[in-house]
């Protein structure tokens, strides 16, 4: 066997290649515009001049989160042609960084409405920074696993990627409301929001760590759920129902692990009171790795 036997060269998919490089870095130069325009603020004076470090964190979360989401977008097989794998490519990126932008105002007007995620970051509080980042990252991880799930890059494909946004942010908002109820229930009928808008970092890691997991237990539901190109919202409506199974195994798994790893320690005392972020790490992490062996463990390789 000689030298180019063992190289193996192929000029086409060296093209393609090249084409997704370039494609996600002007995506992601984008995200950068973008943030800059929703924030009304230079994004540049921001990060270096003020040295606001919430922005940066939200900033870093909307680059992963499109980084994330894009790896379902160029992965797979080549496309049949260098012009429609530019189309394809461009097009699902402008529809992710829409989704991030719009995931954020859903996070901000929504999800926790009794504060202003956006000033809170502006102002610089770091908890809220954490979570909006934390929201980007699993809405992203959710979005690649419907690409994966679909194995598409067709256009009917965004369709699907619009209606997995969807359960996405439901997912998402499931996980919030099961935190705000947690915490109303440990500090008589108290807000989670009030908690984060004071910047408690160690509430936020844990609330990121949770929704990650989150995110990262939908992929099991690919495992159990096949697509059908006949029946194609069918299945992803079952998808979404065996994923809020996953999200629900997921927090009792947690819950069952924390009490073996943490026990003796007053997690509330810790994390809600004292702001303990190396706790908040601890059980951030649980989540994180449960929802990781899930995956692992049901979902089919991707």
């Amino acid at each position: 066997m000689n030298l180019s036997e063992l190289i193996a060269f192929d000029q086409y998919q060296t093209l393609i290649l090249l084409i997704d490089f370039i494609i996600v870095t002007l995506m992601l130069t984008l995200v950068g515009i973008k943030m800059g325009i929703i924030a009304n603020v230079s994004s540049i004076k921001e990060l270096s001049e003020k040295d606001n470090f919430a922005f940066g964190i939200s900033f870093a979360g909307a680059l992963l989160g499109l980084g994330i989401m894009m790896t379902g977008v160029v992965s797979g097989d080549a496309s049949p042609s260098l012009l429609y794998e530019l189309g394809i490519v461009t097009a699902y990126g402008i529809v992710g960084i829409l989704l991030m932008a719009s995931t954020r105002f859903f996070f901000d007007k929504i999800t926790l409405r009794n504060i202003s995620v956006q000033q809170q970051i502006m102002d610089g509080n770091l908890a809220v920074g954490i979570i909006d980042a934390g929201n980007m990252i699993a809405t992203a991880i959710i979005i690649r696993a419907v690409m994966v799930w679909v194995d598409t890059e067709a256009l009917y494909g965004l369709a699907i990627v619009l209606v997995g946004f969807v359960i996405s942010q439901l997912l998402l908002v499931l996980v919030t409301r099961y935190r705000h109820a947690v915490y109303a229930k440990r500090h008589n009928g108290e807000c989670l929001q009030a908690a984060l808008a004071q910047g408690n970092k160690a509430l936020s890691i844990r609330y990121l760590g949770h929704k990650i997991g989150a995110a990262l237990t939908v992929t099991a539901a690919s495992g159990t759920i096949a697509f059908s190109d006949s029946s194609p919202f069918m299945a992803i409506l079952l998808w979404g129902a065996a994923s809020v199974v996953f999200v629900i195994l997921l927090s009792i798994l947690a819950i069952l692990s924390r009490h073996i790893i943490l026990r003796g320690i007053n997690v509330v005392e810790e994390v809600d009171k004292q702001g303990n972020v190396g706790i908040g790490l601890i059980e951030a992490a649980i989540y994180i790795i449960y929802g990781l062996l899930l995956a692992a463990l049901i979902a089919p390789s991707a």
